[in-house]
């Protein structure tokens, strides 16, 4: 698993290179996106990818954190 940086995976899934499941993979969530679908007893796919970052994306954006605001950015 390559870890990019998530400007660099937006840029990725803006050309249509990655889907939601592999921009989630290949972020610094990767492995906790992995527990996640294990918990939830699912396999990664693009649907429930998007719906991770976005959860994701909700509980870390009052923290300040780069990757919230980003992804955030992503999104629109």
């Amino acid at each position: 698993m390559q870890n990019n940086t998530i400007e660099e995976l937006i840029q990725l899934k803006q050309e249509g290179k990655i889907g939601w499941c592999e921009l989630a993979l290949r972020s610094e969530h990767g492995k906790a996106y992995l527990q996640w679908c294990d918990d939830h007893g699912i396999e990664p796919d693009d649907n429930n990818a998007e719906l991770y970052l976005e959860e994701t994306e909700s509980r870390i954006y009052d923290g300040g954190n780069d990757f919230a605001e980003e992804f955030a950015g992503a999104l629109v």
